[in-house]
């Protein structure tokens, strides 16, 4: 095993990674501060640069520049980003709504968004000469972490719930990483995974927690601007259980346009959805706490967003704030109907984790809180043959 100090001899140099509750500048080798425990978030050190693509690359690291900066021999990829977007008008016809698009992220190599994260976390872990990551995931961001490390030769172990889709848990099997099942809520296969990391000394590529993933997330951020210009969708609907895609997005937003309030004003509204049976974030929203509060969990078919205690809650509920999003909770009933209708309707197959963002946008309508006549965009985050329901 390399030191801290090696590691960081051959780390990008374009940011730092600081704690968010201490203030202590970490390892680049780090996931968490190793003062207070605390999570990392990702500083910049240089200004935005002015050539911000690099026109010899597509997809995530078509934003090279922006991103945390990787020797290119490092880059781990299996062609990520760069996903299609489309606009859905029998579905939006059928909730009165105008114009709604859907960016197809379960078109991404290994059926999720969660690749835009992972191609720039097992990136880092292959520029630090790291030998194994675990990783802790309800399934896409395992079934992601564990293609990429075999892309990358390095080793995977992937710690899932018992409950996860059999199409999921035989995805990350079939890469050859090392899965194992964990009983109990969701929180309980987050300790398994840091346990073992504590016992063999693993990097923990863990997707809620590691402050790389997020940083992959903001090429998502990238492509709408490219895509849309000025005109921007006016809301952004995102099914969120960690909130990596939220966090990251925002904060892409912001290397893009500037960390000011205009450039605040100039993002979409985020609103994120959860279900009904598993909704902290929800909670803290409306009662306008910074923190998820503890919550009794329920059953629910959206298992890609059954996290009750999301590292992130902090960053993710400041990003809804400072757009003027919200937060929304909505049964599986609702995600039953709308998966169907998406399918039927547009021939959009998503599995319910996805069919939640589209029941939110059908009930944030209803509320009032986004009108008929706005612009809106949805992420299609997952597959529907990942988890058939």
């Amino acid at each position: 095993m390399v030191s801290a100090n090696q590691l960081d001899a051959i780390t990008p140099s374009n940011h730092r990674l600081r704690c968010r509750d201490c203030g202590t500048v970490a390892a680049h080798s780090d996931w968490r501060c190793s003062a207070c425990l605390g999570l990392l978030r990702l500083e910049w050190t240089k200004p935005t640069p002015g050539q911000r693509v690099d026109p010899t690359r597509s997809g995530v690291w078509h934003y090279r520049p922006l991103l945390p900066s990787v020797e290119p021999s490092a880059i781990v990829s299996l062609g990520e980003g760069a996903t299609p977007l489309v606009w859905i008008d029998r579905w939006a016809r059928a909730h009165a709504i105008e114009r709604v698009g859907v960016k197809l992220e379960y078109v991404s190599p290994t059926g999720s968004f969660k690749d835009r994260g992972t191609t720039m976390l097992l990136s880092v872990a292959r520029s630090l000469g790291l030998a194994k990551v675990v990783e802790d995931s309800s399934g896409n961001a395992g079934a992601s972490v564990a293609a990429y490390a075999a892309r990358a030769g390095l080793s995977a172990t992937i710690y899932v719930p018992s409950s996860a889709p059999a199409a999921k848990r035989a995805q990350i099997a079939r890469v050859g990483a090392t899965i194992v099942p964990v009983d109990g809520p969701r929180s309980a296969v987050t300790e398994a995974a840091l346990t073992d990391v504590d016992r063999t000394g693993a990097y923990y590529a863990g997707h809620n927690a590691n402050p790389y993933f997020a940083a992959g997330m903001a090429s998502f951020a990238y492509e709408l601007i490219e895509t849309f210009g000025a005109q921007l969708p006016r809301h952004l609907i995102v099914p969120t259980g960690g909130g990596s895609l939220v966090v990251g997005c925002f904060d892409g937003f912001l290397r893009w346009f500037g960390d000011s309030d205009e450039a605040r004003r100039r993002c979409p509204r985020i609103h994120a959805v959860q279900s009904a049976g598993c909704a902290p974030l929800v909670a803290a929203f409306g009662r306008g706490l910074d923190h998820a509060p503890p919550i009794e969990r329920r059953p629910t078919i959206a298992g890609g967003i059954e996290v009750e205690r999301p590292p992130r809650d902090r960053e993710i509920l400041a990003a809804i704030r400072a757009t003027g999003g919200s937060a929304v909770a909505v049964d599986d009933e609702e995600i039953r109907r709308e998966r169907r209708l998406l399918a039927q309707s547009e021939g959009i197959d998503v599995e319910p984790t996805t069919a939640a963002a589209f029941a939110g946008l059908a009930q944030l309508v209803r509320d009032g809180v986004i009108r008929s006549d706005e612009v809106t965009l949805v992420v299609a985050t997952g597959a529907g043959w990942k988890d058939p329901g």
